[in-house]
């Protein structure tokens, strides 16, 4: 009779063998070229210790990690030699995932964006505050907020203000008059 050690490793051993493994398959998710490709173009970032480089999402670094299927550094990490393994950080490969990522487009609702909402709130503060003011200011062409709201787009042939309104958030719209914003173009 066998000790029970070698049992419970035989069990596991036909345990592993019959199930499927979701990690490993016949078609890896990244290439030897892949790899080689991200060790030379990202050399400088990838290297063990300090100064620290960063990483622009529009470099070359970016352009060969994005080559890989989901940008999945832990196959490259598992693709390393012993030797590969001590010359490169696998930190700093790994968090190539997140840093070469390419950021989603900004939120649109309406034809404006949050940055465009941003910016007319901020340089047209001064015209926008809410309550009645004894000398209301006026904006002019060619001041910095005339030109914040010259570049809302156009719904048709007038200045979508409305979308600006709509981006408007709780807090904002007690620092700021809906009115007032609204009536931006009429002074620009």
């Amino acid at each position: 009779m066998l000790p029970l050690w070698k049992v419970a490793f035989l069990l596991l051993v036909v345990c592993l063998m019959a199930s499927p493994h979701h990690v490993v398959s016949k078609r890896p998710i990244c290439t030897k070229k892949q790899k080689e490709k991200i060790l030379e173009k990202c050399y400088d970032f990838i290297q063990p210790g300090y100064p620290i480089y960063v990483v622009s999402r529009d470099s070359p670094c970016c352009a060969a990690v994005r080559e890989v299927q989901d940008r999945d550094m832990e196959c490259v990490i598992m693709m390393l030699t012993g030797k590969q393994k001590t010359r490169y950080s696998v930190q700093k490969i790994r968090a190539l995932h997140r840093l070469c990522e390419i950021p989603s487009p900004p939120k649109v609702i309406g034809t404006c964006t949050t940055e465009q909402k941003d910016a007319v709130l901020q340089d047209c503060k001064n015209f926008t505050m809410p309550g009645n003011q004894r000398r209301r200011p006026i904006p002019i062409m060619g001041q910095p907020c005339c030109n914040g709201v010259n570049k809302v787009p156009k719904k048709g042939i007038k200045i979508d203000m409305q979308c600006v309104a709509e981006l408007l958030t709780v807090e904002e719209k007690n620092h700021h008059d809906v009115s007032k914003i609204l009536n931006l173009p009429n002074h620009c």
